[in-house]
């Protein structure tokens, strides 16, 4: 246990030092920092990631997102694209950008399928297992080393399975970095895909979702992605459903700790 531990310090301690993140050279203050982490594992094929890639472009496009991604006190959020898979695998970020206007969020769109067509599945990356704890854990790093501020930190998990235990080394995994999650306060959502796992998103609740107001957004099969994801980030942007808890019908219910859409 006490080597666990050490691992898990050590591994907070360093990696920020060493994964190599972008970032602004000026620190600025946002409403909402957000990683958008994509599933990458063996399980999503190029055609799936394509689908996932192409509905967060589609999404950042929307004027309903534009509004809502400029709806806080600031009127703008952080955002950065994370591409995961197997825990052992390299992690894929892009930059972090500001989202104050439309053309910046039209900017991030033409990012997201610029970053697909540069460092997609055809060029070999991701595939392997699902490590979602490792994931995680990446995420919160980025949020620490991107020299921007903000009231509210969001991680994004969006995939199609159940996290996968590593065969041959230790890696981080879910139960090794929730209590960091918990420490710093930031939020984890999901966005589950239903193609492999039914009850997944039951699997998400016990398993992914932390922090206050934390929610999964089922999408039943990967053609249903887009659609998902524009529900996701409008949620996630609007400042008025943010601090209430509204849900996306615009109803406002009671605080909980995770609900399922």
């Amino acid at each position: 246990m006490m080597i666990l531990l050490r691992y898990v310090t050590c591994f907070f301690a360093v990696l920020s030092l060493s994964c190599g993140l972008s970032t602004p050279a000026k620190s600025q203050e946002v409403d909402l920092e957000i990683v958008l982490a994509v599933d990458g594992s063996g399980s999503i094929t190029a055609q799936e990631f394509l689908l996932q890639m192409a509905g967060y472009a589609a999404a950042f496009r929307d004027p309903t997102i534009q509004a809502a991604a400029t709806s806080g006190p600031l009127g703008k959020v952080a955002v950065s694209l994370m591409v995961w898979s197997d825990a052992s695998a390299r992690k894929y970020p892009t930059d972090w950008h500001i989202i104050a206007n439309a053309d910046d969020a039209n900017g991030f769109a033409q990012v997201v399928l610029d970053f697909y067509q540069q460092s997609g599945l055809e060029n070999k990356m991701g595939g392997g297992d699902t490590g979602i704890g490792a994931a995680v854990a990446y995420g919160l790093q980025m949020l620490d080393g991107n020299n921007i501020t903000a009231s509210r930190q969001v991680i994004d998990i969006s995939g199609d399975g159940v996290e996968t235990p590593p065969q041959l080394r230790r890696y981080l995994t879910l139960p090794d970095v929730v209590d960091e999650v918990d420490r710093r306060g930031v939020t984890i959502n999901g966005l589950v895909i239903l193609t492999d796992f039914p009850y997944l998103d039951e699997w998400y609740k016990a398993n992914v979702l932390r922090g206050s107001g934390a929610f999964v957004i089922v999408a039943a099969q990967m053609a249903n992605f887009a659609e998902a994801i524009h529900k996701k980030l409008f949620r996630e942007f609007s400042h008025q459903i943010a601090d209430n808890n509204y849900d996306f019908r615009g109803k406002i219910v009671a605080r909980r700790n995770a609900a399922v859409e």
